[in-house]
């Protein structure tokens, strides 16, 4: 009984993925359509498919003619990008040098100090209210000595 209905649950769930993918579909299809109602728009379409065709046709003829020529480029590009990433990577960690030297040890340093100071203020604190503690009780006998 229970698979039953977990069989129909995951029918149900199947049939309204296929709805909702069948209504994404259709809503593509109509807002393309839309769009290309603009003349604009239309054009902007027609002139980046010509650009993609010619630049596909022109690397195509690249291979075609001299793959090793295109496969050398294409090696020499990776080894740029790869130097190039190399320097960011080591930029990255001279940056995070500075950083730790220049600000994070630093501002550790004065939240340590900070610390420091702060239980020497509670100390002080508390010696004054000792102090207070005393000079309180010393006017209470002299007050308690004149009357007597």
């Amino acid at each position: 009984m229970t698979q039953t209905s977990y069989n129909n649950l995951s029918t149900t769930t199947e049939n309204d993925n296929g709805k909702l993918l069948r209504g994404m579909v259709i809503g593509a299809v109509i807002g393309g359509a839309l769009a290309m109602l603009d003349s604009t728009t239309r054009n902007k379409v027609t002139e980046t498919t010509k650009n993609m065709k010619d630049s596909t046709m022109d690397m195509y003829s690249q291979v075609k003619n001299n793959p090793s020529e295109v496969k050398d480029d294409l090696q020499d590009r990776l080894k740029s990008a790869s130097s190039v990433l190399k320097e960011a990577i080591s930029d990255a960690q001279n940056l995070y040098e500075k950083v730790n030297t220049n600000i994070i040890q630093p501002v550790t340093m004065v939240t340590e100090e900070s610390s420091e100071i702060l239980s020497h203020a509670k100390d002080a604190t508390t010696d004054l209210k000792d102090i207070g503690g005393k000079v309180k009780e010393a006017g209470e006998e002299v007050k308690g000595g004149s009357n007597g």
